[in-house]
């Protein structure tokens, strides 16, 4: 192999690990909002005591178990997330271990289109149109709970939490066009970037070399 030809043959394996490295960030900005849930059981079982014990902390709050979902993202694996529900006023509650720790946010849709979301960990924070989220890092299921039904009750509507078919429509729309999208493509940012470099340094090489010709 001569020099040129093995310079080339390092450029591109550079270029290449660069892409790899970089790949999901890449696919996350350009795609943030695509998610997909799979329904993974119907009953109450859930293994990670750290979940188990958030469920009980839902259960005083007037949730029940409808079931377990796994939520995917492009590249990513897949979290398993424990969804409850709260018929009587019409709220999800979703738990999802994290680490040794479990985190919950709930979710409801007062009328059609209109979505509020609190967590009890970081979460963007929106107040405008159609999206009403935010996070308290840290508070308690309680706490957190009562800072959610406050921003529902302030919408005109009359939400529903039934079936886990339900949920996962609901789940799937919030984040098609929440504003966890725009938060996906911040954290993606320096990947996207990256990985544009890198794409677009291959193509101008592989354009002199075909220009040689």
């Amino acid at each position: 192999m001569n020099p040129e030809t093995l310079r080339i043959a390092l450029i591109f394996a550079l270029l290449g690990l660069v892409l790899l490295r970089n790949l999901r960030g890449f696919v996350r900005f350009l795609f943030p909002g695509a998610v997909r849930y799979r329904i993974l059981g119907r009953d109450g079982e859930v293994m990670d005591p750290a979940v188990r014990l958030m469920g009980r902390e839902l259960a005083e709050l007037g949730f029940v178990p409808v079931g377990r979902v796994a939520q995917r993202r492009p590249l990513s694996s897949d979290v398993e997330q424990s969804i409850y529900a709260n018929e009587a006023k019409g709220d999800w509650a979703v738990v999802f271990p994290r680490g040794r720790d479990a985190w919950l946010y709930f979710l409801t849709e007062p009328r059609p289109g209109t979505f509020v979301l609190t967590a009890d960990h970081s979460f963007p924070s929106s107040q405008r149109g159609a999206f009403r989220t935010g996070g308290l890092p840290n508070a308690a299921p309680r706490d957190v709970y009562a800072a959610h039904r406050r921003v529902v009750e302030t919408e005109d509507g009359a939400p529903s939490a039934r079936s886990l078919e339900a949920f996962v429509d609901l789940g799937r729309r919030f984040f098609a066009r929440g504003p966890g999208a725009g938060a996906v493509r911040r954290r993606s940012m320096r990947e996207f970037l990256f990985a544009s470099a890198a794409l677009l340094w291959g193509v101008l090489t592989l354009w002199q070399l075909l220009m040689r010709r």
